[in-house]
């Protein structure tokens, strides 16, 4: 329960702050964050995992290649699915097109990764 609750926080903050970073990109408010939050968590905590292990057994060679820059690139890849699973959901947020929601999954990314590296 608590990886839930800090899985849809962290999801809701970020996306909170997309907008003043992608153009391209709406938040409907606090309460549309934290609804796509809460609903990007559940997935995470649901989804996530089987999607990265899935994603890690595909892209092995370019795992043990590369290292660390493809775990980022299959995560963000997951956060690219969270968010559109959570759009078909709630509505709460918005994207212009496809390369504002990568770019919205990729600085999702990062600010897991730097918060992660952090705590």
């Amino acid at each position: 329960m608590p990886e839930l609750v800090a899985s849809a926080v962290g999801f809701a903050l970020g996306l909170l702050l997309l907008p003043a970073v992608i153009p391209g990109v709406r938040v409907r408010g606090l309460g549309g964050a934290l609804k796509v939050g809460v609903v990007c968590g559940l997935l995470s905590v649901l989804l996530g995992k089987l999607l990265v292990f899935l994603l890690s057994l595909v892209f092995l060679l370019p795992i043990l290649i590369t290292g660390p820059i493809a775990r980022f690139v299959i995560q963000v890849i997951v956060n690219g699915v969270l968010l559109s699973l959570a759009t078909k959901f709630v509505d709460g947020i918005e994207f212009d097109g496809r390369r504002s929601a990568l770019w919205a999954a990729v600085a999702l990314t990062v600010l897991q990764t730097v918060v992660r590296h952090l705590v």
